[in-house]
Order: structure tokens, then C-alpha cells, then sequence
């Protein structure tokens, strides 16, 4: 196992690593066609309640937020399946805004957590975003 004293995270053991990226036009073609059904599928209300309220910044914010909980469902070992549902996985995310990555933080509950308790992992992660060219990059270790 891979130890994570070196990568800028609090001492502990490597789990699973994700990776995602997305098309911020996508998730705006998303958006505009379904609205806040759209939202409410990613999100519980305390999580959509913190995204922005003007169009183009609450789209940016759903893009982060995709790529985290893509990276997320990925760095469990279980995509969206194995009933892990988007809403099992919450993140928050600094605005990108014209800086090239933010921090993010991400917490799993329900199905999600007791998938990482099960693979040994506290629950505890590291993630990141990156954005460049209308792509936003979600990564997400999860740790011991």
C-alpha cells in the first residue's frame, strides 16, 4: 500500500484513487433541459443550498461538483451502482473562478461510507479540482 505522508495529505494508507473529467457544456446542456430536477438527482437541499444562485456560477459549481462525485464513486470501486447514490457522496468546492484549481473536501454517508469502511478506510479523503479549456477535474483519494 501506498503511503500518503509525502502527498500533502495527513499521514495515512492509500485506498482508492478516482479520476474524473467533465465538460462544463454538458453539464450546462443538463441543466438548462432538466433544471433543479437536475440538481435535486445530485444533491440533498443542504448541498444544493450552497451553490451559487447566478446561472453561470451555480454551472460551474454543478460541474465540480459531477467531477468529484464521479472521481468519489470511482475511487470506492463501485461507479453508481451497488445502490452508492450521487447524493451518498456530498462535496464542497472553493469557485474556481479564473484560479486554475480549487480545494474541495468531500464526505461520504450511507452506502458510500459503509463501502469505504469496508475496503478499510475511515471515510477520510483528499480531494482537488482543476479546471482548464471548459474542463473541470475531480480527484478524490480515498484514505485509511
Amino acid at each position: 500500500m501506498l503511503s500518503c505522508r509525502d502527498a500533502g495529505a495527513a499521514a495515512g494508507v492509500l485506498i482508492g484513487v478516482g479520476l474524473d473529467l467533465v465538460e462544463t457544456a454538458r453539464v450546462e446542456h443538463a441543466f438548462r433541459r432538466f433544471g433543479e430536477r437536475f440538481v435535486r438527482k445530485l444533491m440533498d437541499p443542504e448541498e444544493a443550498g450552497r451553490l451559487p444562485a447566478v446561472e453561470e456560477a451555480r454551472v460551474a459549481a454543478l460541474a465540480a461538483a459531477v467531477a468529484l462525485k464521479e472521481a468519489t464513486s470511482k475511487a470506492i470501486g463501485t461507479g453508481w451502482s451497488q445502490g452508492v447514490r450521487w447524493r451518498d457522496v456530498v462535496v464542497w468546492a472553493e469557485p474556481l473562478g479564473e484560479a486554475a484549481e480549487a480545494p474541495a473536501r468531500v464526505r461520504l454517508d450511507a452506502l458510500a461510507a459503509e463501502v469505504a469502511r469496508a475496503l478499510g478506510s475511515s471515510g477520510r479523503t483528499r480531494a482537488r479540482l482543476q479546471r482548464t479549456a471548459g474542463l473541470v477535474i475531480g480527484e478524490v483519494w480515498l484514505l485509511s
